[in-house]
């Protein structure tokens, strides 16, 4: 569940403001949809990933694709990751006038993309078995 609130997350920051330019009248002021040409593509992928894990664990549509889903899930988390930190070290510029500010779509898009790698690394683990009880 972590994964799937994780992908929800990155998705709806996908929508939010991911970096303003100071501009009075708010030229250069970006969603992640507009700031990106491929990166958002993949962020989206990460998200649809994890949220298709949580959907087959929910509805117990497959017994095998939510473990082959997770490692999928981590790794598109992780990738998703490292994407956003580039992003946000090396922000786009609109204006060279001005400096690109990150927005609060920058900082949920990485929250959520941590979670999704962090919920995939969970669902990989074996489950345990609970314990007997001593009587």
């Amino acid at each position: 569940m972590v994964g799937a609130i994780g992908g929800l997350g990155l998705l709806v920051s996908l929508f939010l403001q991911w970096y303003s330019q100071g501009d009075p009248k708010g030229y250069g002021d970006t969603t992640g949809w507009q700031s990106f040409s491929v990166t958002d593509i993949v962020l989206a992928a990460a998200a649809v990933v994890a949220l298709s894990v949580a959907i087959c664990v929910l509805f117990r549509i497959s017994v095998s694709y939510p473990v082959a889903g997770s490692s999928v899930a981590t790794g598109f988390g992780a990738v998703a990751v490292v994407l956003i930190v580039i992003k946000m070290i090396n922000p786009p510029r609109v204006d060279p006038f001005f400096t690109s500010d990150l927005e609060i779509g920058a900082w949920l898009g990485l929250a959520s993309a941590i979670a999704i790698a962090i919920g995939g690394y969970m669902g990989m683990q074996p489950m345990k078995a609970p314990k007997a009880s001593a009587a």
